[in-house]
């Protein structure tokens, strides 16, 4: 029928075009069954990595999904480039069918692709309720932590209630929080689900528990809607609590008067306040002298972070250092050289996922990327990571063991480089010499 690589486009094509017909005449023409599994198996598109299945499940096509599966007995786990599974495109397309049939026939329920997204995150940021339940029965792992957050983050953010149920059934953590540093008690206030700030707060969720951003009751204050501040303060959430400013500050900044009125009487005097009154704190908050006093307290507590997050790092304690710059990305989200550091410290911790999120931050915020000798040495890191990596590719795609030493698998980091860049830009930057080992 031609080459092993014409065949295995053919196969490709008929997939992603979802002709059953063309799909088995090519199987036909190939003498080996075997033959024909291997190529199934093994080709795939060069930018993504997906093959066959891949793209049968991406475009819900159940026949042809059914076909691979029952009569090729093609792996049902293969992952692209970017770790997806067959299972992840058919969720993430919300073909509830082939996530049945695939779940049925053995596919790893809970696999993450490279930055952490599994089929219940998919689900869940569809809104797929059918699926959701489907995938929870199935086992699904509820604290799986991604670039959106956990599924309970998700769920929400997204103000799904009987989503956040079964999860809190299913024994999701209430105040786990990661890579979204907003605490599920902030996204239900910022969600504005009073239902799910109950469940959360029956269900233990800490009301004092927050890291990075306002705490949930600083969250609630800025809400014109008093009923969230009203639970928070039943639930024991300390309206003395100091990140940057008091809740009773952060309401008054949003001319929240209803807030105000509610906190004044259960918060301590702020001593520098000239006119400790309701009226007096909206006055004093409009005042320059709040601004500039506001301005330096932030420039203050940026730099207590970053010079923390350097002492921690300097004595090895890059867990300390990584949350340190975290917060202070909070403070300055779009500031490059604080997310490099932070995924430089979780690769030193073998946070493979955190890490490729944070470096592909770092990537979206530095669009026009400057020649590599002009890089921070954070960024020197990160490329020489890359470089090395796409190099042991080249060498040995089946060699794993080549990146290990990097604290990333090496299709995290082939992933990660196939999305920067093409093959031969970064083989290029093997030549200035800043990258040379």
């Amino acid at each position: 029928m031609g080459s092993t690589s014409e065949i295995g486009a053919a196969i490709i094509e008929a997939g992603a075009t979802g002709d059953l017909n063309q799909l088995k005449a090519i199987r036909k023409k190939v003498d080996d069954e075997w033959e024909f599994q291997k190529i199934c198996d093994e080709y795939s598109d060069f930018s993504t990595g997906r093959n066959v299945l891949h793209h049968a499940a991406e475009i819900g096509h159940f026949e042809i999904c059914k076909f691979l599966i029952n009569n090729v007995k093609v792996y049902i786990n293969a992952l692209t480039y970017k770790r997806v599974t067959p299972l992840a495109e058919a969720a993430n397309g919300g073909h509830v069918k082939i996530v049945e049939f695939l779940i049925k026939h053995g596919a790893e329920i809970s696999l993450p692709n490279i930055v952490g997204v599994s089929p219940l995150h998919y689900a869940l940021l569809k809104d797929n309720k059918e699926l959701v339940e489907m995938l929870l029965v199935g086992g699904a792992l509820v604290e799986v932590d991604s670039a959106h957050g956990t599924p309970l983050q998700i769920a929400i953010s997204r103000g799904n209630v009987e989503a956040v149920r079964a999860l809190l059934f299913r024994g999701a953590d209430t105040n786990f929080y990661f890579e979204v540093l907003d605490t599920p008690l902030v996204c239900a206030v910022k969600s504005r689900s009073f239902e799910c700030l109950n469940l959360l707060l029956e269900a233990d969720a800490d009301p004092n528990l927050y890291c990075g951003g306002p705490s949930p009751l600083a969250s609630a204050a800025k809400e014109g809607d008093t009923k969230f501040l009203k639970r928070l303060l039943e639930a024991g959430s300390d309206p003395n609590s100091l990140d940057i400013f008091k809740p009773i500050e952060e309401a008054a900044m949003v001319h929240n008067r209803a807030a105000v009125e509610i906190l004044f009487p259960v918060t301590e005097r702020i001593a520098h306040y000239p006119n400790w009154t309701v009226d007096g704190i909206i006055e004093y908050i409009d005042s320059e002298d709040f601004r500039t006093t506001s301005e330096e307290k932030l420039r203050m507590e940026l730099t207590e972070l970053k010079l923390g997050g350097m002492h921690d790092a300097s004595k090895k304690e890059y867990h300390q250092a990584m949350m340190k710059y975290k917060m202070a990305s909070h403070l300055d989200p779009y500031n490059p050289t604080l997310i490099s550091k932070r995924s430089l410290w979780e690769a030193h911790l073998g946070l493979g996922s955190y890490a490729v999120i944070d470096a592909l931050k770092w990537f979206r915020l530095k669009p026009d990327l400057p020649d590599p000798v002009h890089l921070n040495r954070g960024g020197n890191e990160i490329f020489k990571k890359f470089l090395l990596a796409g190099l042991a590719f080249s060498l040995d795609p089946h060699n794993n063991e080549a990146c290990i030493a990097l604290g990333f698998t090496l299709f995290d980091w082939f992933a990660l480089l196939c999305q920067i860049s093409s093959p031969h830009e970064i083989l290029d930057l093997y030549y200035f010499p800043n990258f040379r080992s």
